[in-house]
């Protein structure tokens, strides 16, 4: 049992972590020369601030229309929210989808293809070179 928790104590604050950095990364600009990825639409956008919410937002909203609530869910009353991580490579596509905190295999596995199914985004830089970044998002499953 002491494990079990140990691993899932281990697990929480890892996404915890994830998720505090995510929401941290656009309240100023990076020091280094790191400029976060950015979303179709939002890359002109010269605020750090404004840019993150304008990614924050797309990115929420695709998911929101992508996400299709699995029905054997649905019939079970499973809700809540799945952590995904994801990478934004160098050239903008998206890789190394995976679950860090599920909630159900059939709502996780949707969470994963919806995130898979994103859009090329325009690629984080440092000091002007593109770069690959990682992030982790919560995805909200709720019955609806």
């Amino acid at each position: 049992f002491d494990s079990k928790y140990s691993r899932l104590m281990k697990k929480v604050v890892a996404v915890l972590a994830a998720v505090v950095l995510l929401s941290a990364c656009g309240t100023k600009k990076p020091q280094g020369g790191l400029v976060n990825a950015s979303y179709a639409g939002c890359e002109k956008i010269k605020d750090p601030n404004a840019g993150f919410k304008c990614f924050n937002n797309k990115l929420s909203g695709y998911l929101a229309e992508e996400y299709r609530y699995p029905e054997a869910a649905r019939s079970l009353g499973i809700e809540g929210k799945i952590y995904v991580n994801f990478v934004v490579e160098s050239d903008g596509s998206i890789t190394n989808v995976n679950v860090v905190k599920g909630l159900d295999a059939l709502l996780d596995a949707e969470a994963v293809r919806s995130v898979q199914a994103l859009p090329k985004m325009i690629p984080a830089t440092f000091d002007g070179k593109p770069v690959r970044i990682q992030y982790t998002i919560p995805i909200n499953a709720g019955l609806k």
